[in-house]
């Protein structure tokens, strides 16, 4: 059976592979389709239809933009959008600044907590937007910590010595600006929120898939929230949220995976989207 992994990340975010390499390994794991979906940029997924094209693997252009509701980070996930679309560009650039302004406040809040740490240690590790894992690489290098997920446990998560909130975009604003540049909005690993009644404000607002098949998630959650998926009418998606070397906990690319028809779904509902815009 034909399979595709939605959720992966490269160097265009905080992701150790660059959008090439991520479509190699696809390639190599078997995958028919993988989605590249970059926190809070589409920048890779260009260079990852070039490579797809030429390995004969699908590229779902997708991007994972990050939100708050009620004090938790809510991700909505992107797919078959306009990269080019006005409301798209000016609420991923602004998110992006953001990105840089947080980075400096961290670095001065870790400094402040006795952790040596500089701005130009996190930039050496991002190539593109900059995020928290670009911290935790920093930290484990440093010996500070051994792993991604104590790094966030012990300095970076919330409540912690270098913790600094983001831009407060709502899931209503993320579904929204999707939905405008004709993409299909989708809440990742909903299991990380644990606010189901998130999805009675989303739906109506045109919220169409949820990230029921996810790493994070145990065998009980996946039945639940694919359950949930079809209560409310939506697509059921997954996918291994790769992100390479240092988030090993999350799995091998394709490790989580949906049968390709969830691609076509996607697909169909996104010319749908399109077509209902005129």
């Amino acid at each position: 059976m034909a399979i595709a992994d939605l959720h992966a990340h490269t160097t265009a975010s905080d992701g150790t592979f660059t959008p090439r390499q991520l479509v190699e390994r696809a390639h190599q794991n078997g995958l028919a389709a993988v989605a590249v979906s970059d926190h809070d940029t589409t920048a890779g997924v260009a260079e990852a239809q070039a490579a797809g094209r030429e390995l004969g693997v699908e590229i779902v252009p997708g991007i994972e933009l990050s939100t708050v509701f009620e004090g938790k980070e809510v991700h909505v996930l992107g797919y078959y959008y306009d990269p080019n679309h006005p409301a798209l560009v000016e609420l991923t650039t602004k998110m992006r600044e953001d990105r840089v302004n947080r980075m400096e406040k961290m670095v001065v809040k870790l400094q402040e907590a006795g952790i040596d740490i500089t701005r130009e240690e996190v930039q050496a590790e991002a190539q593109g937007a900059i995020g928290r894992p670009h911290f935790a690489r920093v930290l484990m290098k440093k010996g500070y910590v051994s792993s991604m997920p104590e790094a966030f446990d012990k300095y970076l998560g919330y409540g912690k010595p270098g913790y600094v909130s983001r831009m407060k975009v709502t899931p209503v604003e993320g579904v929204n600006v999707i939905l405008e540049a004709g993409g299909v909005p989708v809440v990742a690993h909903p299991g990380l929120i644990g606010k189901d009644y998130l999805f009675d404000e989303l739906v109506p607002h045109g919220l169409a898939g949820l990230e029921a098949l996810h790493p994070d998630h145990d065998d009980e959650q996946r039945k639940h929230y694919l359950a949930l998926a079809e209560h409310h009418g939506l697509i059921a998606t997954g996918g291994s949220d790769f992100h390479g070397a240092g988030a090993e906990h999350r799995g091998e690319l394709g490790s989580v995976n949906v049968p390709l028809d969830v691609v076509r779904r996607l697909q169909e509902k996104s010319a749908y989207l399109r077509s209902q815009k005129g």
